[in-house]
């Protein structure tokens, strides 16, 4: 349960950076599925944020939850793009985090 907090605190926080934008932000793209046994989603916006997860019901001994990977976005104020490619399960929260540059 931690580890999905904490990706829920991650997206806000990405979110929040993309709140400073001066123009309107546009969804580009997004798709969602979600069904009994997990669901994935994605999304673009116009201000270089995305957004890529999916996940699955886990059994760890005899309690369930949710294993989640996925990959996220976000173009900073100093125009330095993030890249976070995670994955939150029984292991805990695991972020890989990379530095690109704004390619818009």
């Amino acid at each position: 349960m931690f580890a999905l907090k904490l990706a829920v605190l991650c997206t806000v926080v990405a979110a929040l950076s993309a709140q400073e934008a001066k123009e309107p932000v546009e969804i580009l793209t997004e798709k969602t599925f979600v069904n009994e046994k997990g669901y994935n989603f994605e999304y673009k916006t116009s201000d270089g944020v995305s957004r890529q997860e999916e996940g699955q019901l886990i059994t760890v001994g005899d309690q369930q939850g949710i294993g989640v990977k996925g990959t996220y976005s976000y173009v900073a104020p100093n125009g330095q793009q993030y890249i976070v490619s995670f994955t939150a399960d029984d292991k805990g929260y695991k972020p890989t985090i990379r530095i690109g540059s704004d390619n818009s």
